[in-house]
C-alpha cells in the first residue's frame, strides 16, 4: 500500500500503474500531459476506473465511468481529464484529506457495523467474521464517507470496535480529514447488506470495471420474495444492490435456502448480458458465551424470573416478518386461560412494529408477565437463553435464523417455523419443534406442550445434546478460504 501525500506523487503512482515510466518531475501540468498521452494510447476499463478514481479522490458510478470513457474516446484524454473538474483540477492531493492508493490489498467493508453497538443478526455475523479475519490475516477495514462517494479508513474507535478492543463504546463520527482509500488491485469483501444507493452504485462500478474482485455474503432475497414484509427503503434499493452483486465474483450464502434464492435470481441475468457470481453455501456459525453465576443471577432479577413461573423467550426485532405479534396474541390467550409463564422478548422495535408495540403495552398495563427488552448485552442474552424453558422463532421468512442456533447451543429447545432456512436448520440440528408460522393453533399447541409435557422437551434436549455445531471460527475460516481461493 502506498501513502500518497502530494498531487504529483499521486500522478506518478497512477502513470506507473498504467504501465508507463512517469517523468521525474513534480510539475502537475507536465504529469497531467503525460497521463493524457498514456490514456490516449488506450486503456482497459480497469485502468480507466483507476484513473477516474485517483484523479477525483472518490469512486465512480457506472454512468460516470461510461461518460468518462466516451469523452476520452471522442475528445481525447486531455479533454476528458479536464472535464472531470472539481477536485481533480484543484490538486485534490493538496487538500487536508489524506489519500491512500492501495494495491494487492484485502478490504473489508464494515460501514454500518463499525459505527454502532447494535447487535442485529447481520451485525453479529459481520463482527464475528471480521474479528477473526483481523486477527488472522492482513486486512484493511473500511467504511464510506458521508456522501457515499469514497472509501475511508476507520476512526480509532471504529477500528477498535471491529478488532474487539472497544465493542461497547458509543458511536463516533469520522472526522472530515479521514483518510480516503483508493483500491487498485486486490479483494473487496462486502459482508454487510449494501442497500444504500450511493454505496451500491459504486460497488457495481467497482465489480464491473475495476481490477478489484468484489465478493459478498448473501443473507436472503426477502425484499424480492416477501416484499410486503420489508421496510420500504430497503425494498426500493434491493434491486440496485442485486445489480451490484451481479458484477461480483462470489456470493457466500448463509444457508442453502438462501443459495436457492440467489441461484434462481442468477438464472435471469443472461437476458441482460451478465453471467453473475459464483454462489456457494457457507452454512452460518453461531454460539453463545457461557454466563457466570453472577450474570445468570443478575439477568434472572432483571427479567423477574421465578422458579414457579417458566420463562418463554423470543429473540429478534419486532418487525412484522418476525411474527412476534402472533406470539403475543397466543400468550394473551393462554394467560386468559390461566396458564402460568413469563414471556420475554429481546429485540428492538422496527418498521411496522406499531401493532406489536400497542398490544405489548396493553398486556403490560393489564399486569401480564411480559418483558420487552431492547439492546441486551451479550451476557444478558446468553443468560436468557439458559433461563428459558423454550425459545420461539416463528418468523415467516429468514435467510438463516441465528437465534435458533444460539438457543440450541445454550441447551434450550426451540419452537421454530417449518419453512425455508428454519426448516433447514432443524434438519442440521436436533432440538427444534417445527410449526407452521401461519397457524395460531400450532403455535399455541407447541407452547402448551412446552409448559405441560416434560417428555416433549426432555426428548428435544437429548436430541440437541448430540449436535455438532459450526462455530464462528469454522464459519470465518470457510468464508475466508472461499473468498480468497484462486
Amino acid at each position: 500500500m502506498t501513502d500518497v501525500l502530494g498531487w504529483a506523487g499521486g500522478l506518478r503512482t497512477l502513470i506507473g500503474h498504467l504501465g508507463a515510466e512517469p517523468e521525474a518531475t513534480d510539475n502537475p501540468d507536465l504529469l497531467l500531459a503525460q497521463l493524457a498521452t498514456v490514456c490516449d494510447a488506450g486503456l482497459t476499463d480497469s485502468q480507466l476506473w483507476a484513473t477516474w478514481s485517483i484523479l477525483k479522490g472518490e469512486l465512480p458510478t457506472e454512468s460516470e465511468l461510461i461518460r468518462f470513457r466516451r469523452n476520452a474516446g471522442l475528445n481525447g484524454a486531455a479533454r476528458a481529464i479536464s472535464d472531470l473538474g472539481g477536485r481533480a483540477g484543484a490538486s485534490m492531493f493538496g487538500l487536508s484529506t489524506e489519500v491512500e492508493i492501495a494495491s494487492n490489498v484485502v478490504l473489508v467493508d464494515v460501514h454500518h457495523t463499525s459505527s454502532t453497538i447494535m447487535r442485529s443478526g447481520v451485525q453479529r455475523v459481520v463482527r464475528e467474521a471480521a474479528l477473526r479475519w483481523g486477527h488472522a490475516h492482513d486486512v484493511v477495514f473500511v467504511s464510506w464517507t458521508d456522501d457515499e462517494k469514497a472509501l475511508r479508513r476507520l476512526t480509532v474507535r471504529e477500528e477498535a470496535r471491529m478488532r474487539g478492543g472497544d465493542p461497547d463504546a458509543s458511536v463516533t463520527i469520522a472526522p472530515a480529514t479521514a483518510k480516503i482509500v483508493i483500491p487498485l488491485t486486490g479483494l473487496m469483501i462486502v459482508p454487510e447488506l449494501a442497500t444504500d444507493a450511493g454505496v451500491a452504485e459504486r460497488l457495481l462500478a467497482m465489480g464491473r470495471f475495476s481490477a478489484m474482485r468484489v465478493v459478498y455474503i448473501g443473507y436472503d432475497c426477502v425484499p424480492l420474495t416477501s416484499g410486503e414484509t420489508t421496510d420500504a427503503p430497503i425494498a426500493a434499493n434491493f434491486p440496485l444492490y442485486l445489480d451490484a452483486v451481479s458484477y461480483g465474483t462470489r456470493v457466500a450464502t448463509i444457508s442453502e435456502s438462501t443459495a436457492l434464492e440467489f441461484r434462481s435470481w442468477k438464472k435471469m441475468l443472461p437476458s441482460s448480458g451478465r453471467v453473475g457470481p459464483d454462489v456457494r453455501t457457507v452454512f452460518l456459525g453461531g454460539d453463545t458465551s457461557e454466563p457466570t453465576a453472577k450474570e445468570l443471577a443478575e439477568t434472572k432479577a432483571l427479567l423477574k424470573v421465578s422458579d414457579h413461573e417458566p420463562m418463554i423467550l423470543a429473540v429478534g426485532s419486532h418487525e412484522p416478518r418476525k411474527n412476534h405479534l402472533a406470539l403475543l396474541q397466543a400468550a394473551r390467550i393462554l394467560w386468559e386461560r390461566g396458564e402460568k409463564f413469563r414471556l420475554v422478548l429481546i429485540g428492538s422495535s422496527s418498521w411496522g412494529s406499531g401493532a406489536f408495540d400497542a398490544l405489548a403495552t396493553v398486556l403490560k398495563e393489564n399486569g401480564r408477565p411480559l418483558v420487552v427488552l431492547s439492546n441486551a448485552s451479550d451476557a444478558v442474552l446468553a443468560s436468557s437463553y439458559r433461563l428459558a424453558r423454550v425459545s420461539v422463532f416463528t418468523s415467516f421468512h429468514e435467510g438463516f435464523g441465528l437465534p435458533i442456533v444460539e438457543s440450541l447451543r445454550a441447551g434450550t429447545p426451540v419452537i421454530a417455523s417449518n419453512v425455508g432456512s428454519m426448516l433447514e436448520i432443524s434438519h442440521h440440528y436436533g432440538g427444534v419443534i417445527s410449526v407452521d408460522p401461519h397457524s395460531d393453533n400450532e403455535l399455541e399447541g407447541a407452547l402448551l406442550a412446552a409448559l405441560h409435557d416434560p417428555a416433549v422437551l426432555d426428548k428435544k434436549r437429548r436430541d440437541l445434546a448430540a449436535n455438532s455445531y459450526v462455530s464462528w471460527d469454522d464459519y470465518a475460516d470457510e468464508l475466508w478460504a472461499y473468498f480468497t481461493e484462486a
